[in-house]
């Protein structure tokens, strides 16, 4: 898979593609939202777009740094 180190996405710019609609759709038929008052699918979902695009090498312990 080819790296590209400089070529620069805004998250943004990115996530503009995404309707939210289709966010939501995903949300709504994965129940992903049932057991949660606090973190919903949509945010959770940003915050793996965020963390995919920060770290070069994704783990759990990259992410939780990168939102601690």
């Amino acid at each position: 898979m080819p790296v590209f180190k400089d070529h620069k996405v805004n998250i943004n710019h990115l996530l503009g593609f995404i309707p939210e609609a289709l966010i939501a759709h995903l949300s709504a038929t994965t129940r992903v939202d049932h057991y949660t008052k606090v973190l919903h699918g949509k945010k959770m979902f940003y915050l793996l777009m965020y963390g995919i695009l920060e770290n070069d090498r994704l783990s759990q312990r990259t992410l939780e740094d990168s939102f601690n």
